[in-house]
Protein backbone atom coordinates (compact mmCIF):
# COMPACT_ATOMS: atom_id res chain seq x y z
CA UNK A 1 0.00 0.00 0.00
CA UNK A 2 1.12 3.61 -1.07
CA UNK A 3 1.13 5.84 1.56
CA UNK A 4 1.71 8.87 -0.59
CA UNK A 5 -2.40 9.81 -1.52
CA UNK A 6 -3.65 12.81 0.70
CA UNK A 7 -6.33 10.66 2.06
CA UNK A 8 -3.81 8.13 3.18
CA UNK A 9 -1.75 10.50 4.58
CA UNK A 10 -4.61 12.14 6.10
CA UNK A 11 -6.13 8.81 7.65
CA UNK A 12 -2.92 7.86 9.25
CA UNK A 13 -2.42 11.31 10.97
CA UNK A 14 -5.36 11.10 12.31
CA UNK A 15 -5.56 8.12 13.82
CA UNK A 16 -2.27 8.36 15.60
CA UNK A 17 -3.69 11.95 16.76
CA UNK A 18 -7.05 10.14 17.94
CA UNK A 19 -4.24 7.60 19.90
CA UNK A 20 -2.05 9.84 21.38
CA UNK A 21 -5.20 11.78 22.82
CA UNK A 22 -6.80 9.14 24.10
CA UNK A 23 -3.66 7.61 25.96
CA UNK A 24 -2.99 11.26 27.32
CA UNK A 25 -7.05 11.76 28.81
CA UNK A 26 -7.09 12.61 31.75
CA UNK A 27 -8.47 9.97 34.73
CA UNK A 28 -11.95 10.64 35.13
CA UNK A 29 -13.23 9.42 38.67
CA UNK A 30 -14.89 6.19 38.96
CA UNK A 31 -15.52 3.05 41.34
CA UNK A 32 -11.85 2.07 42.70
CA UNK A 33 -10.45 5.29 41.64
CA UNK A 34 -8.87 8.19 42.62
CA UNK A 35 -10.61 11.16 44.66
CA UNK A 36 -8.29 13.46 42.96
CA UNK A 37 -9.77 12.76 39.13
CA UNK A 38 -13.26 13.74 40.63
CA UNK A 39 -12.76 17.63 39.35
CA UNK A 40 -12.30 15.62 36.21
CA UNK A 41 -15.47 14.68 36.12
CA UNK A 42 -16.65 18.07 37.25
CA UNK A 43 -15.19 19.42 33.91
CA UNK A 44 -16.67 16.42 31.75
CA UNK A 45 -20.07 17.18 32.86
CA UNK A 46 -19.86 21.18 32.93
CA UNK A 47 -20.55 20.60 36.65
CA UNK A 48 -20.33 22.58 39.82
CA UNK A 49 -18.72 20.45 42.61
CA UNK A 50 -19.00 20.89 46.47
CA UNK A 51 -17.16 18.44 48.45
CA UNK A 52 -18.11 18.12 52.49
CA UNK A 53 -16.30 15.73 54.58
CA UNK A 54 -18.82 13.31 56.34
CA UNK A 55 -17.81 11.57 59.68
CA UNK A 56 -15.74 8.53 57.92
CA UNK A 57 -15.60 9.83 54.42
CA UNK A 58 -16.08 12.70 51.95
CA UNK A 59 -18.63 13.47 49.62
CA UNK A 60 -18.33 15.00 46.50
CA UNK A 61 -21.49 16.56 45.12
CA UNK A 62 -21.68 17.34 41.30
CA UNK A 63 -24.67 19.25 39.97
CA UNK A 64 -24.79 19.75 36.42
CA UNK A 65 -26.69 21.91 34.15
CA UNK A 66 -29.27 19.91 33.12
CA UNK A 67 -30.31 19.01 36.66
CA UNK A 68 -28.84 15.96 37.57
CA UNK A 69 -27.03 15.55 41.06
CA UNK A 70 -24.28 13.25 41.65
CA UNK A 71 -22.30 12.01 44.32
CA UNK A 72 -19.02 10.49 44.84
CA UNK A 73 -18.14 9.20 48.36
CA UNK A 74 -14.58 8.48 48.70
CA UNK A 75 -12.45 7.03 51.54
CA UNK A 76 -10.36 8.90 54.04
CA UNK A 77 -7.19 7.46 51.76
CA UNK A 78 -9.12 9.19 48.28
CA UNK A 79 -10.54 5.99 46.73
CA UNK A 80 -14.11 6.29 45.45
CA UNK A 81 -15.82 3.64 47.02
CA UNK A 82 -19.58 4.54 45.78
CA UNK A 83 -21.57 6.80 43.49
CA UNK A 84 -25.05 7.74 43.52
CA UNK A 85 -27.49 9.70 41.43
CA UNK A 86 -30.52 11.49 40.49
CA UNK A 87 -31.02 13.04 37.36
CA UNK A 88 -33.77 13.83 34.51
CA UNK A 89 -31.24 12.13 31.93
CA UNK A 90 -29.42 9.24 33.04
CA UNK A 91 -25.96 9.72 33.63
CA UNK A 92 -22.63 8.30 31.53
CA UNK A 93 -22.83 5.07 33.96
CA UNK A 94 -19.54 3.84 32.11
CA UNK A 95 -17.67 6.87 33.04
CA UNK A 96 -18.74 6.37 37.31
CA UNK A 97 -18.85 2.81 36.77
CA UNK A 98 -15.14 2.88 34.91
CA UNK A 99 -14.31 -1.26 35.31
CA UNK A 100 -17.02 -2.08 37.06
CA UNK A 101 -19.40 -1.44 33.84
CA UNK A 102 -19.32 -3.86 31.79
CA UNK A 103 -20.79 -6.10 35.13
CA UNK A 104 -23.70 -3.56 35.13
CA UNK A 105 -23.91 -3.94 31.43
CA UNK A 106 -24.07 -7.52 30.97
CA UNK A 107 -27.10 -7.60 34.21
CA UNK A 108 -28.76 -4.50 32.26
CA UNK A 109 -29.02 -6.82 28.88
CA UNK A 110 -29.99 -10.06 30.98
CA UNK A 111 -32.66 -8.17 32.36
CA UNK A 112 -33.78 -6.02 29.68
CA UNK A 113 -37.63 -5.26 29.76
CA UNK A 114 -39.85 -3.04 27.67
CA UNK A 115 -41.69 -0.39 28.78
CA UNK A 116 -40.97 3.35 30.20
CA UNK A 117 -39.67 2.22 33.69
CA UNK A 118 -36.82 0.05 34.20
CA UNK A 119 -35.47 -1.11 37.25
CA UNK A 120 -32.10 -3.22 37.57
CA UNK A 121 -30.00 -4.56 40.66
CA UNK A 122 -26.87 -6.01 40.50
CA UNK A 123 -25.37 -7.99 43.99
CA UNK A 124 -22.01 -9.44 43.02
CA UNK A 125 -19.21 -10.00 45.77
CA UNK A 126 -17.30 -6.74 44.65
CA UNK A 127 -19.66 -4.62 42.75
CA UNK A 128 -23.48 -3.82 43.77
CA UNK A 129 -25.93 -0.98 41.56
CA UNK A 130 -29.54 -0.44 42.04
CA UNK A 131 -31.10 1.98 39.51
CA UNK A 132 -34.41 2.53 38.71
CA UNK A 133 -35.67 4.96 35.56
CA UNK A 134 -38.71 6.82 34.24
CA UNK A 135 -38.85 9.43 32.18
CA UNK A 136 -36.91 12.31 33.50
CA UNK A 137 -35.98 10.54 36.71
CA UNK A 138 -33.82 8.49 36.70
CA UNK A 139 -31.49 7.15 40.14
CA UNK A 140 -29.57 4.81 41.34
CA UNK A 141 -26.37 4.38 43.76
CA UNK A 142 -23.43 1.77 43.15
CA UNK A 143 -20.75 0.71 45.43
CA UNK A 144 -17.73 -1.88 46.11
CA UNK A 145 -18.58 -3.70 48.99
CA UNK A 146 -14.87 -4.35 49.69
CA UNK A 147 -13.56 -0.43 49.66
CA UNK A 148 -16.92 0.77 51.90
CA UNK A 149 -15.06 2.04 54.77
CA UNK A 150 -15.86 0.30 58.34
CA UNK A 151 -19.09 1.75 59.81
CA UNK A 152 -20.42 3.40 56.73
CA UNK A 153 -23.82 1.90 55.49
CA UNK A 154 -24.39 2.02 52.02
CA UNK A 155 -28.61 2.45 52.87
CA UNK A 156 -27.38 6.31 54.13
CA UNK A 157 -25.93 7.06 51.01
CA UNK A 158 -28.09 8.84 48.46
Amino acid sequence: MKLHHPRRILAVCTFSLFGVLVLQAPAIAHLGGDADSVSADRDAMHAQLRSTPMQLYNMHEITTPAGALIHEYTTRQGTVFAVSWQAPLPPNLAQLFGNYYKQYQDAAAAHSRPGMHRQLNVANPDFVAASTGRLRSFRGVAYVPSLVPTGVSVADLQ
